[in-house]
């Protein structure tokens, strides 16, 4: 089905927030690792804590708590703060989508993806 496509990005001066650092931080909590959710999502490590840093710097709390590694190794996780904002920025991004939604069938009320 033809539909509009919403991305939304929060910044501050500049771009800090947008689907590539939400999916980063989902992949974090289920993994419970930086260097794991890099690796699925083919990103460089470097890059991830690139995201991380801006994302803890602008929103003014850390986003995650860290274990360094040792023996054991280290982990991740999402703090409350850090929950708190990726449901929010989640809750958003679907209440959007669906305003989107509604404005295209506002707009293209007949519209299948046969006839465009």
């Amino acid at each position: 089905m033809l539909r509009p496509r919403t991305k939304i990005v929060l910044e501050n001066e500049d771009d800090f927030f947008g689907p590539g650092a939400a999916e980063l931080f989902c992949r974090i909590q289920e993994n419970g690792s930086i260097n794991m959710a890099a690796q699925t999502m083919h990103m460089s490590y470097s890059k991830c804590w690139k995201l991380i840093k801006r994302a803890e710097q602008v929103v003014g709390f850390p986003m995650l708590t860290r274990q360094i590694g040792g023996k054991n190794g280290g982990s991740s996780e999402l703090t409350d703060e850090g929950k708190e904002c990726l449901r929010r920025y989640h809750a958003m991004q679907q209440e959007i989508q669906a305003a989107s939604d509604d404005i295209f069938r506002k707009y293209f009320p007949d519209t299948d993806t046969e006839r465009l």
